[in-house]
C-alpha cells in the first residue's frame, strides 16, 4: 500500500528543527514515515536527534551538502512507492490535517503531480508569505503570492489552484510524477530548484497546485539562521544557473504585446479592473505594459501591475487596450485598438462616439452598456464580457468584524455624490426604523473630488443619528475589502448611476444580501440574487444636460430595507448557501480568459504555445501493482465481475469477511469491512447510497481512509487483490492516496436495465434510478480517469462469460497486473449464469434517457470514455473487453 514520506532537512538550528518535528509529530501521519535528513549538522543536532528515533527515521550525511543534495537524500532513502513531501525544518505545523488536505488535492485530478500551501509567516496578526507565485522573465524576479506582495491574513486563496510554482518550503511530490521527472536537479545548491523543477514538470503536463485548505507557519530563512550574505550568495549563483535554462524560454512565452491605458487611483473602478485584468492577461502570455490615462501617484498593490507600469511600452504595440471612461479612447494607438468602458446614463454622451468609432472593438459589461452606447451613435463592433469576481479574496469565509450588539449593518460605498444618492439611502433608512431598533447603515465614503461634498450632504440628513455611521478619511489596501462588505449583513447600492459595481457582485460573493436599484449593469444582477429597489423616474444628471439616469423609488427603498431587517436570518442564509456556487458561475478567470479570446480575434497577436498533453499515470511504464478496483453502479454487475476476478485467483479477503445477501445468495465478493466504511463514510456527510452527498467534512474522509488503509494493510500479503463496493464510484478518489499504481475495472450495464432492477429490488421510481445511474457511472470514471483502466460489460458477460473471462484476465496482464489464473470454463459458466428470463418491463413503460445520459451511454458504448482525456486505451483488440461496439443505448 502506498503511504508518504515526510523528510525533514535539518542543518544546525536545533531548536527549530525540535519545534518543527515536534509539531509535526503532533498531527495527523496516517500512512507516513518521518525521515529526517541531517544535513552535516555541527550543533547538538545529532545528538538530539536520538531521543526521535522512535518515531522518525534518521539519514545523517557526513557534511552539508545544500538544500538539493540533502532533499535528494531524503528521496532516495524513502520506499519505492510512497508520495514524497519535502518539509523544511523552520515550519510550524498549525493545522492538524494538513497532510489530507494536501493529498486530496494531489490526487484531485491525475495531473497534479506538486502540491503546495498557504505559508504564514511568524507575525501574530498573520502575514501571507506563499500562497504558489510566478517568476518574472526578464528580471528573474521570482513572487510567492499572486500580488507579489506579503498581504495581511484575510483567509485568502482558500480554494485548490493551478499556479507557475511553488516553494518547496512544503512540496508533496506524488510518486509517478516523481518517478516521470526525477529527483531535484543537484546543478542548484539552494533556491530556485523548486521553480526549476516545477517548470520542468509543466513540460511533462504536470500541473503545480496550491491546496488553499491547508495553512502553514513558517519563519523564512530559518534553517540558514541570519547569514544574509550566505543567502545572497546561494541566492546568486542559483539565479545564474536558473537564467541560463530558462530565460529565453520564459520570455518566449508571451505572445505579443499589450498596453493597458487606464487608473490605478481614481475612477475606482477602472482601477479595479486594472489590478483585476493585467496580472491575469500577463500571465495568459500577453506582456503588458501599463500606461495611466492621466496623470496619477500610482497605486499599484500588486508586483505585477507595477512591472507593467515600469515596461516601457512599445511606440506601436500589438494591442491597445483602454479602460476608461469613452473620452480617452483616442489614446488607444496599437495595431489592435479595444476599450473597456460603461456610462452611467441609459445613452452615453455622444462626445464619446468618435472616439469609441476608432476603436476596433468596444467591450461593455453586459447588454445595458451596449444599448446605451448604440443610442449614442457608436458603430464600432460592440462585445458583452461579463466581469468575474475574484473568488480568491470573495467568499463566505473572509473573517470581519461583526456588530457588537449584533445589529443589522447595512453598508454602502459612496463615490460620487449625484450618482451613488448617499442622501436618499440616509433618508429611507430614518423611515424604515425606529430609534430604538437594532440597525446601522455604515457609509464608507471613498477618497476623491467629492470626499468634502459627500459629507456636507450627509450632515443634514443623518440629523446626528449615531446609527449612521460615517467612514470618511479612512482606508485601507485593496486585498482586504471583502472584509467591509463581509462586516456588513446587506449591501445597499441606492445609486442613480447605471454604471458596473463591483462590490454588488462580490457582496453576493461573500454571502450579503444585496439591494440595489433596478437600473443599469445592477439591474439583472438585483433581480435573480437580491431585493430589486424599483425606480421612480428617469431624471437629467445635472453635470450631463440630456442625460438620464434613475431615481431611486424613496419608499421601495425603505420597503427593502425592512424586509433585509425583519427577514434577516433567512436572508443571509440564503445568501451565504449560495455565494459559492454564484461566485464559480461569475469567475474573473472565465472573464480573463474571454478578454484574451477577443484581443486575440484581430490577429495581431501571436499564437498560444502548444501546450503538452496533460500528464496520465496511466502513462508511466512502471506495471500495475497488483491492485484492482471493481467499480459499478449497483445492480451493474459487478459481483459477476468480482467472482469471476476471484476464481482467476484475485483475492477478495478473508473468507468470513465477505458478504452475502439475498439479492446475491452466491456472494457479492463484497468485504463487510469495506462496506461498513463506505455506509459511515456517506453517512457522515449526510447521505447515503440513494442520496449521494455533494460534498463531506474533512474528518469523515481521513476516517474513511483510516478505515481502509486497515483493512489494506491485510490484502497486501496476498497479491494480486480486488475491492470491490458500489459505493466506491462515489468514493474512489478518496482511496487514491492508498493505492499502488491500480488498475480499475469499470462494470457497465445498459441503464434501462439498471433502473429494471432497482426498480423491482427497491421499488425505486425510472427516473431518479437512471439520476443514480449517471451520477455514480460519471463519478466512477472521473475517479478513474489517467489510470489504468478496462471496461467490462455486463451484457457480453452474459453472452459468452469464456471468452469475456479470458479476455479480462490477457487485458489485466498487459497493464502487469500477474498472478492471475487461466480462467476454468466449468467454473466460470457454473458462476456466470445467464438471464433468468424474468420480464423486463415494457417498453412503454420506460422513460427516455436525458441528453447527458444519452451522451454518457454513448460514451461507454464506443468506450471513447477511457481515452477522452487522452490517456491510452487499454483492451482494443477485436473481441477484448474494452472492443469498439456499435450497439446503442436503448433497447
Amino acid at each position: 500500500m502506498r503511504g508518504a514520506a515526510l523528510i525533514v532537512l535539518a542543518w544546525n538550528q536545533w531548536p527549530l528543527t525540535r519545534r518543527c518535528l515536534d509539531s509535526l509529530l503532533a498531527s495527523d501521519l496516517d500512512e507516513t514515515e518521518v525521515i529526517v535528513v541531517d544535513n552535516g549538522s555541527s550543533d547538538e543536532t545529532p545528538l538530539e536527534l536520538a531521543a526521535y528515533t522512535d518515531r522518525v527515521r534518521v539519514v545523517t550525511l557526513p557534511e552539508n551538502r545544500g538544500f538539493v543534495r540533502g532533499m535528494n537524500a531524503g528521496i532516495a532513502a524513502a520506499r519505492a512507492d510512497d508520495d514524497v513531501v519535502l518539509l523544511n525544518n523552520d515550519l510550524v505545523f498549525t493545522q492538524a490535517d494538513w497532510l489530507g488536505r494536501v493529498r486530496d488535492a494531489a490526487y484531485a485530478d491525475p495531473k497534479n503531480g506538486i502540491v503546495g500551501c498557504r505559508l504564514l509567516g511568524p507575525e501574530v496578526e498573520g502575514r501571507v508569505y506563499h500562497v504558489g507565485g510566478y517568476i518574472e522573465p526578464y528580471d528573474l524576479h521570482g513572487e510567492q503570492t499572486e500580488s507579489g506582495l506579503v498581504e495581511r491574513e484575510v483567509a485568502q486563496y482558500p480554494h485548490l489552484r493551478g499556479v507557475h510554482a511553488i516553494a518547496f518550503a512544503v512540496a508533496y511530490l506524488r510518486r509517478d510524477c516523481l518517478d516521470r521527472i526525477g529527483r531535484l536537479d543537484e546543478a542548484f545548491h539552494s533556491y530556485f530548484e523548486d521553480t526549476d523543477y516545477c517548470l520542468r514538470a509543466a513540460d511533462a503536463g504536470i500541473a503545480s497546485v496550491v491546496a488553499g485548505a491547508v495553512t502553514l507557519r513558517h519563519d523564512q530563512h530559518g534553517s540558514t539562521g541570519d547569514d544574509g550574505r550566505f543567502r545572497a550568495r546561494l541566492f546568486a549563483q542559483s539565479r545564474t544557473t536558473f537564467a541560463a535554462r530558462w530565460c529565453e524560454r520564459l520570455r518566449a512565452d508571451y505572445r505579443g504585446d499589450v498596453t493597458w491605458h487606464g487608473a490605478t487611483r481614481f475612477p475606482h473602478v477602472q482601477a479595479e479592473l486594472a489590478r483585476l485584468f493585467v496580472r491575469r492577461l500577463d500571465a495568459r502570455g500577453l506582456r503588458m505594459a501599463f500606461a495611466p490615462v492621466a496623470l496619477e501617484l500610482g497605486d499599484a498593490q500588486d508586483r505585477r501591475l507595477d512591472l507593467a507600469a515600469s515596461r516601457r511600452a512599445v511606440a506601436l504595440p500589438d494591442v491597445a487596450l483602454v479602460c476608461a471612461p469613452g473620452a480617452a479612447f483616442t489614446q488607444a494607438r496599437g495595431r489592435r485598438s479595444v476599450g473597456i468602458a460603461f456610462g452611467e446614463w441609459e445613452r452615453v454622451p455622444e462626445t464619446w462616439a468618435p472616439g469609441t468609432n476608432a476603436l476596433d472593438l468596444l467591450i461593455v459589461p453586459d447588454a445595458f452598456q451596449r444599448d446605451a452606447f448604440r443610442a449614442a451613435g457608436v458603430s464600432t463592433p460592440i462585445e458583452i464580457l461579463p466581469l468575474g469576481i475574484d473568488r480568491d479574496y470573495c467568499h463566505t469565509a473572509v473573517p470581519a468584524p461583526r456588530h457588537p450588539q449584533g445589529a443589522c449593518v447595512f453598508l454602502t460605498v459612496v463615490e460620487e455624490l449625484a450618482r451613488d444618492a448617499p442622501d436618499v439611502l440616509v433618508a429611507a433608512f430614518r423611515r424604515a426604523f425606529g430609534e430604538d431598533e437594532p440597525v446601522e447603515l455604515l457609509i464608507h465614503i471613498r477618497p476623491g473630488r467629492d470626499t468634502a461634498a459627500i459629507s456636507s450632504a450627509l450632515a443634514p440628513v443623518r440629523a446626528g443619528d449615531a446609527r449612521v455611521r460615517i467612514l470618511d478619511g479612512w482606508g485601507f489596501p485593496w486585498h482586504q475589502r471583502a472584509q467591509l462588505l463581509s462586516a456588513a449583513d446587506a449591501y445597499v447600492s441606492a445609486r442613480r448611476g447605471g454604471g458596473w459595481d463591483p462590490l454588488a457582485a462580490e457582496a453576493l460573493a461573500c454571502g450579503r444580501v444585496l439591494v440595489a436599484t433596478v437600473f443599469g449593469s445592477q439591474a439583472e444582477l438585483v433581480r435573480a440574487y437580491g431585493l430589486p429597489v424599483a425606480v421612480a423616474r428617469l431624471v437629467e444628471d445635472p453635470a450631463h444636460p440630456g442625460l438620464r439616469w434613475a431615481e431611486p423609488d424613496a419608499d421601495a427603498l425603505a420597503a427593502q430595507l425592512r424586509i433585509v431587517f425583519e427577514q434577516r436570518a433567512r436572508l443571509v442564509a440564503d445568501a451565504h448557501a449560495r455565494a459559492a456556487a454564484f461566485a464559480c458561475e461569475h469567475d474573473i478567470e472565465a472573464s480573463a480568459n474571454r478578454l484574451v479570446e477577443l484581443l486575440a480575434r484581430g490577429g495581431t497577436l501571436a499564437a498560444p504555445r502548444v501546450r503538452p498533453a496533460p500528464h496520465r499515470p496511466a502513462q508511466l511504464m512502471r506495471p500495475a501493482g497488483g491492485q484492482i478496483v471493481v467499480l459499478g453502479m449497483h445492480r451493474s454487475g459487478t459481483s459477476s465481475v468480482a467472482g469471476l476476478l476471484a476464481r482467476m485467483g484475485a483475492s477478495a479477503g478473508p473468507e468470513d469477511d465477505l458478504l452475502v445477501g439475498p439479492d446475491n445468495p452466491k456472494g457479492h465478493y463484497e468485504s463487510a469491512r469495506l462496506h461498513g466504511a463506505c455506509l459511515r463514510r456517506l453517512a457522515a456527510a449526510g447521505g447515503d447510497w440513494k442520496n449521494p452527498p455533494t460534498g463531506a467534512p474533512p474528518a469523515a474522509i481521513d476516517t474513511f481512509r483510516r478505515e481502509v488503509a486497515a483493512l489494506l494493510d491485510t490484502f497486501d500479503a496476498q497479491r494480486p487483490w480486488l475491492i470491490k463496493e458500489p459505493r466506491l464510484c462515489l468514493l474512489a478518489r478518496e482511496l487514491l492516496p492508498l493505492l499502488t499504481r491500480p488498475v480499475f475495472v469499470h462494470v457497465v450495464r445498459d441503464p434501462h436495465e439498471v433502473a429494471d432492477s432497482l426498480a423491482a429490488r427497491d421499488d425505486m421510481a425510472r427516473a431518479p434510478a437512471l439520476a443514480l445511474w449517471e451520477h455514480y457511472t460519471d463519478a466512477a470514471f472521473e475517479a478513474s480517469r489517467g489510470w489504468p483502466r478496462l471496461v467490462v460489460d455486463y451484457a457480453d458477460l452474459l453472452a459468452d462469460p469464456v471468452r469475456i473471462a479470458a479476455r479480462l484476465r490477457t487485458d489485466l496482464g498487459a497493464l502487469g497486473v500477474g498472478g492471475l489464473l487461466e480462467p476454468d470454463p466449468a467454473r466460470v459458466r457454473e458462476w456466470i449464469e445467464p438471464p433468468s428470463g424474468r420480464a423486463r418491463a415494457p417498453v412503454a413503460a420506460r422513460i427516455d434517457l436525458s441528453a447527458a445520459q444519452r451522451a454518457l451511454w454513448a460514451a461507454i458504448v464506443d468506450r471513447s470514455i477511457l481515452h477522452a482525456d487522452g490517456s491510452p486505451v487499454a483492451g482494443l483488440q477485436d473481441g477484448g473487453v474494452s472492443e469498439t461496439r456499435a450497439r446503442g443505448g436503448g433497447d
